[in-house]
């Protein structure tokens, strides 16, 4: 049984979810901090609020999951270490926290998540969700048939849905180019 964790994202920056460089990861995010028990073959999806027209910013089949510090190390994920000097892409990079040799998390340089209280929500559960196969439709937001609408919720994740609901949203998004489609639609460095 596929399970599919549903939120709300208050911002679509680049960050969370982070789309670029052949992957689409979710490092600092909702489904992070409230520890969703996803695994390979799980999905995740991503909307605006119920006021925004029920619109799906991004899914993604998570084909692994990894320690944040793992992650860090993982040289496939070198780019997606923010270089602050970088194009808008490079800046909102969210491979960002790396452990110390004494096992306390350190926050490297980013453009979003600064200072001690992002750090603390951050690594609090330190799983990131990674992606080769998704959909990211940014701020051209795919407005989604009203038959999903149960999917989304308000505040925090949402994990237990019909399975029936699961399989027909698998396969109305499978129909769909796989990608990305948009830009980040709350990014302040893209014009």
């Amino acid at each position: 049984m596929t399970a599919l964790c549903t939120y709300v994202l208050t911002n679509d920056t680049g960050l969370a979810p982070n789309p670029y460089w052949g992957y689409c990861t979710l490092a600092v995010c909702t489904p992070n901090r409230q520890a969703a028990r996803l695994h390979s073959g799980d999905m995740i999806a991503g909307f605006r609020t119920r006021r925004e027209k029920n619109r799906l910013i991004y899914a993604m089949e998570v084909s692994e999951v990894l320690d944040m510090d793992e992650y860090f190390h993982d040289e496939r994920f070198l780019q997606k270490r923010p270089d602050l000097r970088g194009n808008w892409m490079e800046r909102c990079g969210d491979n960002f926290y790396s452990k110390n040799p004494d096992g306390t998390w350190r926050q490297h340089r980013n453009r979003f998540h600064i200072g001690d209280e992002y750090l603390k929500k951050d690594t609090r559960r330190s799983k990131v969700f990674i992606s080769e196969r998704y959909w990211y439709f940014g701020r051209g937001a795919l407005e989604i048939p009203d038959v999903f609408l149960p999917l989304v919720g308000a505040r925090g994740i949402r994990v237990k849905h019909p399975q029936t609901l699961v399989v027909r949203f698998r396969e109305w998004l499978c129909g769909k180019r796989e990608g990305i489609h948009d830009l980040p639609g709350n990014n302040p460095d893209v014009p």
